[in-house]
């Protein structure tokens, strides 16, 4: 079974393994590797955040990926990844419509899910179209349709 789970402290370490991923780094807007010491501070801080939504992607026992969410007002902008070793087998696509469901559910305060991804990110520019987003300028943006409209 695919699921979301919130992150707990014991993913610090799994997040920076995943945060450092070469092709991770190289997709990233800061293409710099990124030192544990700042990893852990910035881990802990969102933590501690009310606007940022961190969980992780679980097959079964399994951890698969990780998605962010960056509260700003109605719209929440998305970080996420896919573990190596599971990337091409579909999880993008779940992470995706799991958080978007996660958000319907869960979280009336956000109206759009807007995700940055680099031109030469052919990858998560294909799965952010094929999920529904719009392209608005170089920003993907999903609106939220709640049942009650």
């Amino acid at each position: 079974m695919v699921f979301l789970r919130r992150a707990e402290k014991v993913d610090m370490d799994l997040l920076f393994k995943w945060a450092n991923d070469p092709v991770v780094r190289s997709n990233s807007f800061n293409t710099e590797p990124i030192p544990y010491e700042n990893h852990v501070k910035w881990f802990n801080k969102i933590m501690e955040d009310e606007t940022v939504l961190q969980f992780i992607l679980m097959d079964g026992d399994t951890p698969i990926g990780q998605i962010r969410l960056n509260i700003d007002g109605e719209d929440a902008e998305i970080g996420y990844s896919i573990g190596s070793e599971f990337r091409g087998k579909g999880y993008g696509h779940k992470i995706l419509q799991l958080t978007a469901n996660e958000v319907r559910t869960n979280h009336p305060e956000i109206r759009s899910l807007i995700a940055k991804v680099k031109p030469e990110n052919k990858a998560s520019n294909k799965l952010f179209v094929s999920e529904g987003y719009g392209l608005e300028y170089t920003c993907y943006t999903q609106k939220i349709k709640r049942v009650d409209e």
